[in-house]
């Protein structure tokens, strides 16, 4: 297997959504914890390297497990619009989320959270055979994996001795 051996390791995802204040609220609920930092980002280095002059933006990071961070960007300059969020889009992305207890998760998120199946479902073969998953959809549709990982590693995970 080849190393990538110019990237150590992933800082942050981020997703553009149309109401920060609403997003900001529905994220703290799923991760529970409010935001680390929440910022406007005003200033000429932005702009220029997301390749939009006079960008203005605000932005809401919650810490993942592990090391990433969680990036939820509201665009005031240029203003924002919509895409077709169906995860089978191209360029659609989805942040997947590890859980002990799938069936647990469902029963707290159940009045707040947009199912794309009623109940978790059992993964039936490849590397992460025996675990459980499910999707649901943030307020702006953003697709977010929950997995139970079998009581065995997955076949993917190195372990640390």
């Amino acid at each position: 297997m080849r190393r990538l051996q110019h990237y150590t390791r992933v800082d942050h995802v981020g997703f553009t959504v149309s109401d920060l204040d609403r997003s900001a609220e529905w994220y703290e609920f799923l991760l529970g914890s409010p935001p680390v930092l929440r910022d406007v980002w005003d200033v000429e280095y932005v702009g220029r390297m997301l390749g939009y002059p006079g960008c203005k933006i605000e932005c809401a990071y919650w810490r993942l497990p592990g090391e990433a961070m969680l990036e939820l960007i509201q665009y005031e300059r240029p203003p924002g619009g919509a895409v077709d969020m169906e995860t089978y889009n191209v360029g659609n992305g989805h942040l997947c989320l590890i859980v002990e207890d799938l069936e647990a998760e469902f029963q707290r998120l159940r009045e707040r959270v947009a199912f794309r199946h009623p109940e978790p479902v059992v993964i039936p073969w490849g590397p992460y055979k025996g675990g459980k998953a499910g999707y649901i959809r943030d307020l702006d549709g953003i697709s977010i994996q929950l997995m139970q990982h079998p009581t065995h590693p997955p076949a993917h995970v190195v372990r640390a001795p």
